[in-house]
């Protein structure tokens, strides 16, 4: 009777694990369950009991933070891939410009999984399935793909004008019957179930804010989030870091060589500075080679100051699994938008065009950070 009870048990379990998998999704109904009870127990006072957490997400505090997004599939959870979202609860939210705490030493790797798997659990299956398709095939999805919420498709006339080119997924914006969809770094808003197009920034006039140049933040901080700190040449701040700049760079480019010459300004001031790669012209481009070469480095950060001086005497050769990152840095650039470099970017995904000198940019930086 004993063995028969544990037969019958393991085959309960067994038919448990695989009912999710069944459906299509990489996670089991324990995982669910379990993620469940510890989502309740450390996520759910900021995003919410069944992870619907903040209606207007996109907004930022009063300084320059992004409140708690909903995880349950009405927000940009499902734009990250797994190893991310894994990333993002492990090392917490500052990358994507909020202040969730990190829960490494919390939570162990199976635990975080099933956290995943209980806010995934809670996204409807064309979500799901487009999150997944974007992770296996392609960074965006093709244009078959693309249905506006209310499941009608977009119209011929806009697949005529797009011809080939990839767009992102429409996301309904808050006027009523206008839809906004990113095509490469340009947003578009859809008008009469996608009759008309309308390019341009989106403006609501009644609270002043640009609801377009809000759009660009989130992806630019997205996008940034997706390079580890050690894919990226970081210089600390010197003491307690006050404000964190991010900066597309060239070693070739006169004005990055400029701004390097006043790090030290900007580190003794409290600010972090993180580079990544963004070669002028990609692999064509002047610098291509030698961003290789300062990421191949054993030393990058004393490589990056050797190549902002022009001293390339000593660099090793850019053959090394690295070297992958000046293409990927390449990618990230024009997916945001940067035309030229430097392009300093804030943690809100505010983008600052050009060089500006240490001694204005500072308080811009440190500013941000204390309203």
């Amino acid at each position: 009777m004993k063995s028969k009870l544990i037969l019958l048990v393991s085959l309960l379990l067994v038919a448990n694990q695989s009912y999710a998998v069944e459906k299509g999704r990489w996670y089991s109904d324990r995982q669910v369950e379990n993620g469940e009870r510890l989502f309740r127990e450390n996520c759910a006072a900021c995003h919410g009991q069944n992870a619907e957490a903040t209606s207007d997400w996109k907004k930022t505090d009063a300084n320059g933070n992004y409140p708690p997004p909903p995880l349950n599939g009405t927000a940009h959870a499902w734009h990250h891939d797994l190893d991310l979202l894994r990333r993002t609860i492990r090392e917490g939210g500052a990358r994507l410009g909020g202040q969730m705490p990190g829960f490494e030493g919390r939570l162990n790797a199976e635990e975080i999984d099933s956290v995943i798997a209980f806010f995934q659990s809670k996204w409807p299956d064309d979500i799901y399935q487009r999150w997944d398709g974007r992770n296996q095939a392609s960074d965006l999805p093709s244009l078959s793909d693309i249905v506006v919420a209310a499941k009608k498709p977009l119209t011929r006339l806009l697949r005529q004008r797009i011809g080939n080119a990839k767009i992102d997924d429409v996301q309904e914006t808050s006027i009523e019957n206008v839809w906004q969809v990113q095509i490469g770094n340009q947003y578009v808003y859809l008008l009469d179930d996608g009759k008309f197009a309308l390019m341009g920034d989106l403006v609501d006039l009644e609270n002043g804010r640009n609801l377009t140049e809000q759009s660009r933040r989130v992806d630019t901080v997205e996008t940034i989030s997706e390079f580890a700190d050690n894919d990226l040449i970081i210089f600390a701040a010197k003491g307690e870091s006050k404000a964190t700049l991010n900066v597309f760079t060239d070693t070739s480019c006169p004005y990055c060589q400029k701004l390097h010459s006043e790090i030290d300004k900007l580190q003794e001031a409290g600010i972090t500075v993180r580079y990544l790669p963004y070669a002028r012209g990609g692999k064509s481009g002047p610098g291509y080679e030698t961003l290789k070469s300062v990421w191949c480095a054993e030393d990058r950060n004393g490589a990056m100051t050797d190549a902002k001086n022009n001293r390339f005497e000593g660099l090793p050769p850019g053959d090394c699994a690295q070297a992958a990152i000046i293409d990927r840095g390449y990618r990230a650039g024009n997916r945001v938008g940067i035309r030229g470099t430097p392009a300093l970017v804030k943690n809100n995904g505010e983008k600052i065009e050009g060089y500006v000198p240490y001694r204005e940019l500072i308080p811009q930086l440190l500013q941000s950070t204390s309203q």
